[in-house]
Parts: C-alpha cells; sequence; structure tokens
C-alpha cells in the first residue's frame, strides 16, 4: 500500500529512522518545488536516492568529475550488468571510490531535505526494489547492503538512533507508515495460518449508488474521475470525497471514462483523475497529459511493481499509489484500511485543486486559458521538436532516415503510424510504428510495400484533395487491403495526414487506434509538425531520384 503525507507533519530524519526500524523496502518520493526526489531503501537501508538535477549515476558521476566523457559513454553502452560494473570491469574506477562516490551522491540528494518542511512524500511498499534506474549493485559496493540512518544523519556509527518525538501525532496527522493500534510484532517473517475469507464490510449497503457516474458541468465544482473497478474502494472512495465537497464520477470501464473527461474539457473544467492500471489506462493518462501536463493524474496498482512505476512516471503521472493489500482486508480492518486508503486519494486531490485555485484566482476565464495554454504548448512542442529531429539527421538526403524522424515524432499521438510516398500510380511504403497483432515487426511489413492509387482508398482520398481525414474507415478493397497489411489489429477511428511540398502531395502518414482503442485525441501539434517536415522528406526524394538516375 502506498502512504502518503506532508514533511511538515513528518520530517525525512523521522521517515528514514522509521522505515530502518521496520525494515520496509520500498521507494520513497518527496516532491517539492524543485521536482521529483527519490529515496530506495532495502530492507531499511538506502540504497539509492536521486534528484531532480541528476536521476541516473553515470551523469553525476561525469559531472561530478568522478569519471571522464568517454568512461561515462562506456559505461551506458555496455553489456555489463549495470552501468557501474562497466566502470569497474574497465578499471575506470576501483569499487571503493565508486562506493565512497555513490554516498557522496546520496548524501548530497538527500541533506537538502533533512531541513525541509515543504513537500509532500509518498511510500511505496514493495517486496523488492530493483527499478530500471538503479545502475549498480548495492550488495556488491556496500558491506551491508546499503546505508543505515547513521551515515544519512550524521551521526557516529555507533550512536543511538534521536529520540522519534512526537511519532506517534506525526504520523496520524500525516496518514504516514501507519502503525497498527495493536502492539507492534518484531520485523520477522513468519508463518500464519490464511486468513478467514474476508467479510465484505458494512459500507457494501452503498455499492449500487456508485457504479456508475457523471460528472458535473459546472466549471465551479471540483470534479473528480475515477476508474476502479473494486466496488469496496469505490465506496469509500465516494464517502471520502463527499466528506469534502468533491463531485465524483466512477467507473468501472475505460470506454466510459474518455466520454466523460471530453465532456469536462469541453466546459473548460478542471479536473483530478484516479485510474486504475489496466489495458489501455496508460493511454488515457497520455490523452489527459496532452490536453495539458498540469492536469493531474494518479495511477493505482494492485501492488508495486517499480518498472511498471518508473514508466507511468515518464508518461507523466503525477503520483503512484498501490491499493490496499487482500493481506490487511480481514474483517477486522477492512474498512479502516479502505478509509485511510481514500483520505489519501482525497489529500491529492485537495493539493491539486488548492495548487488550481492559487494559480488562477477567480477568474472566469481560468479553464478557457488552462486549455489554450495547452494547446500552445503541443504546438511549441511541435516545432521544438521538429527543429532538434531534423538538426539530429545525419544525413537529410536519406530518405529512411527522415522517415524514421517523421515517425517517431508521430508515435507520441497514435497507436500505429505508416509512412508512404505519393508517386505516380501508386502509394510507396516507407516505414512504420506500433503493433501489427501478430507479433511481427511493423515497420517490416509496410516497408516496400506498394499500393495501387486507382483504388478507392483513404490513402487516395487524401492524395487528390490535400486535406486531412478523421474519423472512422469506410469498407472499400483499398481500404481492406491497407488494414491488411497493417497486420490483424482493427483501429476504431483512423487519421490520413498528407505531408506537402508546395500545393503537391508528396506522402501520406496514417495512424490509428487499433492497439487501444482510445478516442484520438487532437492531433494538432503533430499537423503542424508535417507541414515543416514536408520540406525535408522533398529534397530527400529530390536526391534519391537523382542518384537513381546517375
Amino acid at each position: 500500500m502506498s502512504l502518503l503525507g506532508r514533511l511538515e507533519d513528518l520530517s525525512l530524519a523521522d521517515i528514514v529512522q522509521i522505515v530502518f526500524l521496520s525494515r520496509r523496502t520500498g521507494v520513497l518520493e518527496i516532491i517539492d518545488e524543485s521536482g521529483r526526489h527519490t529515496v530506495l531503501f532495502r530492507n531499511g537501508l538506502v540504497i539509492d536516492a536521486q534528484s531532480p538535477e541528476h536521476s541516473d549515476l553515470i551523469t553525476w558521476l561525469e559531472s561530478s568529475g568522478v569519471i571522464s566523457m568517454e568512461a561515462a559513454e562506456k559505461a551506458r553502452h555496455s553489456n555489463a550488468a549495470t552501468p557501474a560494473a562497466a566502470l569497474v570491469d574497465t578499471f575506470e574506477i576501483g569499487s571503493d571510490k565508486l562506493a565512497e562516490a555513490i554516498r557522496t551522491r546520496m548524501l548530497e540528494t538527500i541533506a537538502p531535505l533533512l531541513e525541509s518542511r515543504e513537500g509532500e512524500f509518498n511510500f511505496i511498499l514493495s517486496s523488492d526494489v530493483s527499478p530500471p534506474a538503479l545502475d549498480y549493485d548495492p550488495d556488491v559496493l556496500f558491506k551491508e547492503g546499503g546505508l543505515r540512518p547513521q551515515e544519512i544523519l550524521g551521526a557516529e556509527n555507533g550512536d543511538k538512533l534521536k529520540p522519534l518525538r512526537g511519532l506517534e501525532e506525526s504520523l496520524k496527522a500525516g496518514r504516514a507508515l501507519r502503525r497498527p493500534s495493536s502492539p507492534a510484532a518484531p520485523a520477522l517473517e513468519t508463518i500464519e495460518a490464511p486468513q478467514p475469507p474476508p467479510e465484505v464490510p458494512a459500507i457494501a449497503d452503498e455499492m449500487v449508488e456508485v457504479e456508475r457516474g457523471v460528472p458535473s458541468t459546472d466549471t465551479a465544482a471540483r470534479n473528480i474521475i475515477l476508474l476502479e473497478r473494486d466496488p469496496l474502494i469505490r465506496v469509500a472512495a465516494k464517502r471520502a470525497f463527499a466528506r469534502k465537497g468533491f463531485h465524483v464520477a466512477q467507473f468501472t470501464q475505460i470506454d466510459n471514462v474518455w466520454d466523460a473527461v471530453i465532456d469536462l474539457i469541453r466546459t473548460n473544467a478542471f479536473f483530478v483523475t484516479f485510474l486504475e492500471v489496466m489495458e489501455n489506462s496508460a493511454a488515457i493518462l497520455q490523452q489527459l497529459k496532452r490536453k495539458n501536463v498540469r492536469l493531474p493524474v494518479a495511477m493505482i496498482d494492485d501492488d508495486a511493481d517499480l518498472r511498471r512505476r518508473h514508466n507511468l512516471l515518464r508518461m507523466g503521472a503525477d503520483l503512484y499509489l498501490t491499493r490496499p493489500s487482500p493481506a490487511r482486508m480481514h474483517p477486522a480492518g477492512a474498512e479502516e484500511e479502505l478509509d485511510l486508503f481514500a483520505d489519501e486519494l482525497v489529500l491529492f486531490a485537495e493539493r491539486a485543486f488548492g495548487q488550481w485555485e492559487q494559480l488562477t484566482g477567480e477568474r472566469a476565464d481560468a479553464g478557457k486559458l488552462f486549455y489554450e495554454e495547452g494547446t500552445k504548448q503541443q504546438i511549441e512542442r511541435a516545432f521544438t521538436v521538429l527543429k532538434q529531429l531534423i538538426n539530429e539527421l545525419s544525413d537529410p538526403n536519406d530518405i529512411r532516415e527522415v522517415a524514421e524522424t517523421i515517425l517517431r515524432f508521430s508515435a507520441e499521438y497514435l497507436d500505429r503510424v505508416a509512412l508512404f510516398l505519393v508517386r505516380d500510380g501508386e502509394f510507396a511504403g516507407v516505414g512504420a510504428s506500433g503493433s501489427s497483432g501478430t507479433g511481427e515487426d511493423l515497420d517490416g511489413r509496410i516497408r516496400n510495400v506498394s499500393l495501387p492509387r486507382q483504388e478507392d482508398s483513404i490513402l487516395s482520398a487524401v492524395a487528390a484533395s490535400g486535406e486531412p481525414h478523421r474519423g472512422k474507415l469506410r469498407r472499400t478493397p483499398g481500404n481492406i487491403q491497407l488494414l491488411e497489411r497493417l497486420g490483424t489489429l482493427v483501429p476504431t477511428e483512423v487519421v490520413a495526414l498528407p505531408i506537402m511540398q508546395g500545393e503537391q502531395t508528396i506522402g501520406i502518414l496514417y495512424g490509428d487506434n487499433a492497439e487501444h482503442r482510445v478516442p484520438i485525441d487532437s492531433t494538432a501539434g503533430l499537423e503542424i509538425f508535417l507541414s515543416q517536415a514536408g520540406y525535408a522528406l522533398g529534397k530527400a526524394i529530390a536526391a534519391a531520384e537523382r542518384s537513381d538516375r546517375g
């Protein structure tokens, strides 16, 4: 289960000691004005600490002058078990020196946070910690497999841990690392008889009321979107949010979530979203962040999966939570566990709406400006990425390299994309990105494929009009042939965007939602990107034609 709190209620020094005393394993996130800080624990010992400035070890070692730029590049591309192991194996740095450097990095990351009372924390319990960002093996570098609190907090070896003054009060105030009301058992792994089947708590009588929900179209309402299949969590969340004056729209199926989201966005409403980690929920996360990166989204998982957490945070998730474990949902304590978990959801939502209200004040047009800002960000990013990617081209006359640049950016908007050149009598496939549904590489299926221009298809319609197409795919022989080339997945929505050079359509980007089947969001940023990329593609086509003639 994840546990939330504020540093003003429980300091980092206390958290480090509590985790050590309880021999916990997990990830502590601290979010403040500078970004997201991460401290990793294994059996109570600190094994890594990351800051927004230096999220990986090799970058920190290079910037600190511990290793050279050449050594850093070798480590990043090594086949060794970890980048740190690559440094030791190639004698770039000794094990003792590396261990001391890592300890220094941890202290530099943690020290500024020890006295801070600003920010929120989230401790995610886990059975093991092996995230992709951990660039070394702590068991190899540290005698005990990590650092004790004395080494982190500055006490000499052998000194007792400082008293945890007012610990119980802090825990209650912050809902953090909460101890059971009964005396704590020793931190040992025990064999116990299985718990009796969990009884449904008293809140079950309320379930019928919350199976469905509709968001409020009142822009002043504090709207919550909750995608959650567990009825007990839905009921607990409904009660907790209602006590604080939130309006909750709850869903058990992902198909209905996006319709509710669109309704809120259409009315320029600010809202907070909680998504159960399930098939396609990550796609909803990405769609929301494209609308505006500041739309708060929290992901709720069954168990702590640190690789999945890492990926979701990279996609833009603001918070990663785990629901109460089945082991703790016994009849005597299930309702209390559910209430605590629901309180954590409320805490996140209150913080998000507090920041929103502080940012916008009483402006009546705040919501409209918020979503206009999101659109502006997309457009600006399209130009920035275009400039960056075009500058990265080692050979701007290489059609394949230009195509890969276009496909890479397009994949941020669409599940499956394919690029075709418009030629006399045919549409020539250049490359693709996404899933074919067969396990076969989609890029290989599309590359060098030829589709006839005379067939009635979405490609021929866009080539003739020079205008984008978006919507359903008509059942025509040409479209059926196109889908067969793309694999076995069938989309519910497609787009076809022309790539122009002057007044001439020289290429067509086909895209759809076949993998996740989530409605396609605005492609304004992508269309702007393609309007500029047409110059690079046209130049590459001309170079290829000259080469063929020569």
